[in-house]
């Protein structure tokens, strides 16, 4: 069973041709990276897959049904370049928030936030929170109910460097076997996949 397949995929923005006749698939405990410049079509793969955009042309299939489907959509972990959370909450209600919307057990929150190094500030608002807090913050949202697919646009922009805070370390702890896709602007040394 792929986690995600392209065939044959093309998309415009109007007139312009953003991805021609794309194939690419990624296999169950695969990480695969996406790397290129801005305006490469990274992110619009992304959203394809997630079914927030239609092809122009060819099929995209996400763990065996279709990008966008509810039910398929509720194994996705998504990491977003950047990330948005209402500022007067605290990283727990946050977190606890999109639990219940996902329909995760709400034992993973205190968890999470302890897996990607918010123990200490789970309590705060958000507003006092860092950029590298904040996207640490996204990635527990994207952690959460154990997704069988995750994946991050341009992670770990303003992280911290932390042995604790390894890509897979935070995934394995989770109970989360690797099946990602990430996307990056160009080659980036910076994201610790071991």
């Amino acid at each position: 069973m792929s986690c995600f397949r392209l065939e044959n995929v093309s998309y415009r923005y109007d007139k312009a041709l953003v991805l021609n006749g794309i194939d690419l698939r990624l296999e169950p405990g695969e990480i695969l990276g996406l790397f290129g410049h801005n305006g490469a079509g990274k992110t619009t793969s992304i959203k394809l897959i997630l079914g927030l955009m239609t092809p122009s042309q060819g099929r995209v299939s996400v763990l065996e049904g279709e990008a966008g489907d509810p039910k398929v959509s509720q194994n996705i972990g998504y990491l977003p370049e950047n990330v948005m959370f209402y500022p007067q909450l605290t990283g727990r209600e946050i977190l606890a928030h999109f639990a219940r919307l996902k329909g995760a057990n709400l034992r993973q929150v205190p968890e999470l936030l302890g897996q990607v190094g918010l123990d200490d500030a789970m309590d705060a608002r958000v507003k006092t929170y860092s950029k590298g807090m904040r996207q640490r913050l996204g990635l527990a949202q994207a952690l959460l109910g154990k997704p069988r697919l995750l994946m991050l646009d341009e992670p770990r922009w303003g992280w911290t460097r932390s042995p604790r805070l390894t890509f897979t370390g935070c995934c394995a702890s989770c109970g989360m076997t690797a099946r990602v896709l990430f996307c990056a602007p160009t080659c980036f040394p910076a994201l610790n996949l071991t």
